[in-house]
């Protein structure tokens, strides 16, 4: 397929799904699924939703010994700032909220205050995950973040592949089938990627 051919990115990728192409073989991304949250002029902030570690909230904060919090397992964000705490919810009670609350994309809230996560996991309000209505809790430590132009730079030299960012695809049961299945949604040529791990030849 002639580049020319390939669909420009849009100027904003917030919201959208950052998918690691095979090419890219640095370490902190390799094969990782990045869901975006920011993106201007001044760079691009988002978090790599399939990158399970093997640390759980209550190995790594205090304080939330007796919380339910204490379970979940923390994801890896990306590699910048890996002290600070984010979390992905499918929709907390808003009285949860706090003003930094913000959704990228139907189905997922970006919540940068884990105390306010927190305080919903230890309320009567908080409903267990066994519960179909209980809604989905993601933490991770760290972020992935760009300065100005190097996202851009990285989607000029092939790095990523785009795709419009689902709230079932966050929250998947297995994260470390994450960029398999976020990959083969975009179907054809790309299906086979996803099982295989590499392109095949088109010559």
């Amino acid at each position: 397929m002639d580049s020319s051919d390939t669909p420009a990115a849009p100027e904003n990728l917030a919201g959208l799904f950052l998918i690691a192409e095979t090419e890219l073989q640095d370490p902190n991304f390799f094969r990782t699924v990045v869901l975006m949250l920011h993106h201007n002029e001044e760079g691009a902030f988002g978090l790599v939703i399939n990158r399970e570690s093997e640390v759980v909230v209550g190995d790594v904060i205090e304080g939330v010994e007796h919380s339910p919090a204490a379970a979940l397992t923390v994801y890896v964000g990306g590699p910048v700032q890996q002290n600070y705490v984010f979390v992905l919810h499918s929709g907390i009670p808003e009285r949860y909220h706090s003003e930094h609350v913000e959704s990228p994309c139907q189905g997922v809230y970006f919540e940068p205050s884990f105390q306010h996560v927190l305080d919903y996991m230890n309320s009567e309000d908080y409903l267990a995950p066994e519960e179909d209505s209980s809604p989905r809790i993601r933490v991770f430590a760290g972020y992935s973040g760009w300065g100005a132009g190097q996202l851009e730079r990285e989607l000029e030299e092939d790095a990523w592949l785009v795709h419009p960012a689902r709230g079932d695809l966050v929250f998947g049961p297995d994260s470390a089938e994450g960029w398999k299945n976020v990959l083969s949604q975009k179907g054809g040529f790309y299906r086979i990627v996803a099982e295989t791990g590499y392109k095949p030849s088109m010559n």
